[in-house]
């Protein structure tokens, strides 16, 4: 049996344990709601999953796979309990703001990064990602070193707090991937970031 994935999901393919040769594919969205497809495919036949909870049965590499129904919560939690357990929490985001053509953090971002701290403890977190960005006003080239430099800060920071290096890693994006889409010139205050994902 093959599993085709097409678009971003968060999918199962939960195989039923013990001598049973039934094997259960259910498409479920990740876990921000996006929900991509699954063809289950065969010698004998093919599934398309696009619906959430959409459900099929192979009994056999040469068996068609049963026609699609749609999987009841209490039926996936009683069953598949203990797979769907060992799913990792979403990564968190958590977006700091800086001071216009500055490495220095506005306040409320300071006090924010005990937020980032108790959200690696919380987690145990094993890889963090550390982006920095700017408005768009002044050169590429200035933008492109403030935006690491930020970075760079945050990095300290969290490092200076008893956070493992290695699990860090820091980028930068200049004046690009705005978060508010605004024309070069513009001092948008909340482009002037740097965003922590912890995993």
């Amino acid at each position: 049996m093959k599993c085709f994935v097409s678009t971003l999901l968060w999918m199962f393919i939960l195989l039923a344990t013990g001598c049973s040769s039934h094997h259960t594919v259910i498409l479920l969205p990740d876990l921000d709601g996006h929900l991509g497809k699954a063809e289950v495919i065969t010698t004998g036949g093919n599934q398309l999953l696009d619906k959430a909870q959409g459900m099929t049965t192979v009994s056999g590499p040469s068996s068609a796979p049963s026609p699609a129904t749609v999987a009841s919560t209490e039926f996936i939690a009683a069953t598949f309990a203990e797979v769907m357990a060992i799913e990792p929490p979403p990564a968190e985001k958590l977006i700091l703001y800086f001071r216009t053509n500055t490495t220095e953090l506005i306040p409320k971002s300071r006090a924010d990064i005990d937020s980032i701290l108790s959200s690696i403890k919380r987690r145990g977190a094993i890889s963090i990602s550390i982006s920095g960005y700017t408005d768009s006003t002044g050169s590429s080239k200035l933008n492109d070193d403030l935006a690491h430099d930020r970075a760079q800060v945050v990095c300290d920071l969290l490092t200076q707090q008893g956070v493992d290096a290695k699990l860090l890693n820091v980028s930068s994006h200049g004046k690009g991937n705005q978060l508010v889409p605004t024309a070069d010139g513009v001092a948008e205050p909340r482009n002037r970031r740097v965003e922590v994902i912890v995993r």
